[in-house]
């Protein structure tokens, strides 16, 4: 399983559909996810792949594929940063 099923299934966990999961998706447009929602996922993509992600630190998240593109890149540089 690539990176990006990986956070799709942990997003699954909390509540979402696979199949409204692109890339692209604006996530407070598209998904309608507020803050208090995004604090939930990235402690799920946290949890599920051992991490710790400071989206301040990461710029925030618009789309989709920008929590998949941070979670790659935290696990292919083995780190766990945290704010």
């Amino acid at each position: 399983m690539d990176v990006r099923e990986q956070v799709v299934a942990a997003m699954r966990g909390v509540g979402f559909d696979a199949g409204e999961l692109a890339d692209d998706r604006r996530l407070p447009e598209c998904l309608d996810i507020d803050s208090t929602e995004l604090v939930e996922i990235v402690v799920a993509l946290e949890q599920h792949f051992g991490i710790g992600i400071d989206a301040e630190a990461e710029g925030g998240f618009t789309v989709f594929g920008d929590l998949v593109e941070c979670v790659g890149r935290l696990l292919s540089a083995g780190s766990t940063v945290r704010g």
